[in-house]
């Protein structure tokens, strides 16, 4: 499923951070987290009377629209993106208006360590350990963080440094030039060192450790070989040259503002982005839910002339294929994000025209490349497991994330596998969160039409979430296993049956993300901010970001690589007033058995399965009654300063 885009916003529960010169942007997340819902937030209609309401959308009375389930991605330009400074300052009034505490204020060193790693795609401009622009931007941001954070002045920092950089450009550009200019009159070289040439990585991730003397002197050398054997490519390689070594004032000027930006948004909401059209993908990799992955390949890596397949190619390309333009936009000087989205632009189904260098090809090659359609996910996996004599079956439920249509996909698999089983095991370890709405709607099968989740943005509550009404709701009795990577919207599923009393939890602490991000993309033409606008607490009003859930059955589980307490820069943690539906019963009790379970898929499992059998379980309710919880003001939690 490709993102979704339209003017308004998306709810999520979920958000990432990223960064890269050469390959593609994989996975450097905070943790194993969630996925966004693709429809407008539409819940907002129930706000309960104590504590006051403040209401999003007389924020953001345009933000509400109903949003298609899926559109592509916009076609990119291949030029460096930028962004004048009032378009920069009106995306952070807007985030600072929006978020859903108040924001903490980043440092100017902090500022400028960020800035200089994405302002530079290449490792040719403020990342080389040469560039003269490194040390004008610790000098310049103090200034663009006062224009930023306090919308002063009209970014003179980003100005300061664009005078900088202009003249470094122009240096860079000649060594390029040169270089190029002499390969061009050496003469073709053989087909194979000329593949070797064009298709053989060149940039680096960070730490960037090549000078950008010598990165552009060999970028010369290689186009400049490339063009001597395709002369008829001499456009192709200009545009290369354009895109990495922009040089009018300014366009640097602007460069530097985006690039400030899409580091302040980030320091001040550590589940944050901004990103341009362009480059929208950024935002979405590695989420399978609004990334199901390019129709072109699985990975690529970046090269001077376009980007080389590393696997899973579509038919008819071949790994090692070095793609040069996909729908005639060439893809030299052009950065891995905006490669990555023009792989993913085209409409559904639609077919991509590719020009292709091949090892062994002595003419490049035009490829067309049919986007099929992919099948629905695959059904959630089950496991029935005998404990006791044998008498008694636990239905094991594998849910690895709570995708848009987990609602109606666990009902359907309750009704087909309940018969002839005796409890239900949620196994949400690994489960990074998902939909909010999926969330809501899945637990419907468990507490139908129960108040569920108080949203809060700044301490107040804007709307109370409640779950469906199931026409076929599962009765019988349930447990969730968790670990320290179930997160998000997975803790909505587990915390709600705790505090209802509906089931138990197992496992181990959970990861304690709490807070809901929106996609907004008519804050500014032609860019995306994703931002926090809200957190969410459990229906007894237990606050759950940067806590999580604590099991009512431990078990000894592998470590967390990283809690949401452990992010840095996070805002205060807010609780909430206990919303839980007065009279609604607890579940039953897990079935009690003395003998042991085995011979499960996994063995954590089976000693889950043994240690709710040997529980003593009487009522099942956990967590305070409606009349012990009251509502809680803000305070600060671990990680906030």
């Amino acid at each position: 499923m490709r993102p979704a885009r339209g003017s308004g916003i998306k709810t999520i529960v979920d958000a990432r951070d990223q960064g890269s010169h050469g390959s593609v942007r994989r996975a450097g997340w905070l943790a194993a987290l969630g996925v966004a819902t693709l429809g407008a937030f539409a819940l907002r209609g129930t706000p309960v009377e104590e504590p006051p309401v403040r209401s999003l959308v007389e924020a953001a009375p345009s933000a509400l629209p109903a949003l298609p389930d899926s559109r592509s991605l916009s076609v990119p330009s291949g030029a460096a993106p930028g962004l004048r400074c009032d378009q920069a300052q009106k995306v952070s009034a807007f985030l600072e208006a929006e978020l859903a505490a108040p924001p903490i204020a980043p440092t100017p060193a902090e500022l400028a360590e960020a800035w200089a790693s994405l302002l530079d795609p290449h490792g040719l401009w403020s990342a080389a350990p040469d560039s003269s622009v490194r040390p004008e931007l610790l000098a310049a941001a103090p200034s663009l963080l006062s224009s930023l954070a306090e919308r002063s002045g009209a970014c003179e920092g980003a100005e300061r440094v664009a005078q900088v950089w202009q003249p470094v450009q122009e240096r860079l550009l000649a060594i390029y030039d040169a270089a190029l200019g002499q390969a061009q009159r050496r003469g073709a070289v053989d087909e194979a060192e000329l593949f070797r040439l064009a298709a053989e990585p060149i940039f680096e991730d960070d730490p960037v450790t090549r000078p950008a003397t010598e990165l552009s002197r060999e970028l010369g050398e290689r186009l400049g070989a490339f063009v001597a054997r395709f002369p008829e490519e001499a456009a192709l390689v200009e545009q290369a040259r354009v895109r990495f070594f922009p040089n009018q004032l300014e366009q640097l000027r602007d460069i530097a503002i985006l690039a400030a930006l899409r580091a302040y948004v980030p320091l001040v909401d550590p589940h944050g982005d901004f990103a341009p059209a362009d480059e929208e993908w950024a935002l979405y990799a590695g989420d399978d839910t609004l990334d199901g992955g390019s129709p072109l390949w699985g990975d690529v890596a970046r090269t001077p002339l376009g980007a080389r397949i590393t696997s899973d190619p579509a038919p008819p390309l071949q790994v090692d294929d070095l793609v040069l333009a996909i729908d005639g936009l060439t893809l030299a000087g052009a950065s891995i994000d905006q490669i990555e989205q023009a792989a993913r632009s085209a409409p559904s189904h639609a077919t991509q025209t590719l020009r292709v260098l091949r090892q062994g090809e002595p003419r490049l090659l035009t490829l067309r490349v049919a986007d099929e359609q992919v099948a629905d996910g695959e059904p959630l996996a089950v496991e029935r497991i005998r404990y006791g004599n044998g008498d008694r079956v636990v239905l094991r439920v594998i849910i690895p994330d709570v995708t848009d249509g987990l609602g109606e996909e666990l009902a359907d698999t309750l009704s087909r596998e309940i018969p002839g089983t005796s409890a239900l095991l949620l196994d949400l370890r690994g489960n990074g969160g998902g939909s909010l709405d999926a969330a809501v709607k899945a637990l419907g099968s468990f507490l139908p039409g129960a108040k569920l989740f108080p949203l809060i943005h700044r301490g107040a509550v804007t709307e109370v979430l409640e779950a469906d009404r199931s026409p076929r709701p599962y009765q019988g009795p349930v447990a969730a296993l968790v670990d320290g990577d179930t997160a998000s919207a997975a803790e909505m599923l587990a915390g709600a049956l705790q505090a209802y009393g509906r089931g138990w939890l197992i496992g181990a602490r959970t990861f304690g993300k709490g807070c809901v991000q929106e996609y907004f993309d008519d804050v500014v033409d032609g860019g995306v901010l994703r931002m926090t606008t809200l957190q969410f607490v459990m229906p007894n009003g237990q606050p759950l970001q940067q806590i999580g859930l604590t099991p009512d059955l431990p078990l000894a589980l592998p470590p967390a690589l990283e809690r949401e307490s452990e992010i840095a820069r996070q805002p205060i943690t807010f609780g909430g007033p206990d919303v839980r539906t007065p009279g609604t019963s607890p579940g039953p009790a897990w079935p009690r058995e003395s003998g042991a379970a085995s011979g499960c898929e996994d063995p954590v499992v089976c000693r889950a399965i043994s240690r709710l059998a040997g529980a003593k379980t009487g009522a099942v309710g956990r967590g305070p009654k409606p009349a012990e919880s009251a509502t809680r003001g803000a305070r600060p939690r671990a990680g906030t300063r």
